[in-house]
């Protein structure tokens, strides 16, 4: 069994931003918003729009001034690249309950997001109407489950849908417009409430169950 199968897809947030989902508006804002927050955690990841991570612990910076190179200092730690194109990108993210974690259902912590949560019903005809409202809109789009990778030992290329081990409790589904407007957007994909369920965060686990399929 793929264990990054998705069996449920939500979005968490306040009350009023969760009946506008409901009403087909997705508030997408950009990776550098996600990478500034400072008051949220549970949002903010000061490495977001990163291309690469180089593992630079040791390696000595130098800065080229009167045509000699002079030491700065010693890397401690991981080197983050960012990259502007990233960081303009417009995004949308939703918690995806994997096949590999339904035996806990949702992380709790997840009640970080909000007050309150809208499960889709029909993840397939969600992307179907999200996929015409971006083509209308003359954005390409991208989406997938999010990477989760261990900052300190990996190297390699990051992106849009990698991110540090110490968010994956977020278990993110993200959607991402490119090549973005570098600022909030909204983009309305039409009335959801034929495919959403709402509800209060708190309660969430409550009214979800995994049942035997009938055979």
């Amino acid at each position: 069994m793929d264990s990054n199968r998705i069996l449920g897809t939500f979005k968490f947030s306040s009350t009023e931003h969760i009946r506008q989902f409901a009403q087909g508006l997705l508030f997408m804002n950009t990776l550098q918003y996600f990478g500034s927050i400072e008051k949220n955690p549970a949002r903010s990841d000061p490495h977001e729009g990163a291309s690469r991570i180089v593992q630079g612990r040791g390696a000595l910076l130098q800065i080229r001034t009167a045509g000699k190179w002079e030491p700065v200092g010693t890397i401690l730690g991981p080197v983050h690249q960012l990259s502007d194109t990233n960081l303009r990108a417009n995004v949308f993210c939703m918690y995806a309950l994997r096949t590999s974690a339904a035996h806990a259902l949702v992380d709790m912590r997840a009640r970080e997001f909000g007050e309150a949560f809208a499960v889709l019903i029909d993840h397939d005809e969600f992307m179907r109407r999200v996929k015409i409202a971006a083509v209308n809109c003359g954005h390409q789009l991208h989406y997938d489950l999010v990477e989760y990778v261990d900052e300190t030992s990996y190297e390699g290329p990051m992106g849009l849908f990698k991110k540090g081990s110490g968010f994956s409790w977020q278990s993110e589904f993200r959607i991402a417009l490119l090549p973005g407007t570098g600022e909030p957007y909204r983009l309305d994909v039409g009335d959801l409430s034929d495919i959403v369920v709402v509800g209060s965060t708190s309660e969430l686990n409550k009214r979800l169950r995994v049942a035997h399929a009938p055979k």
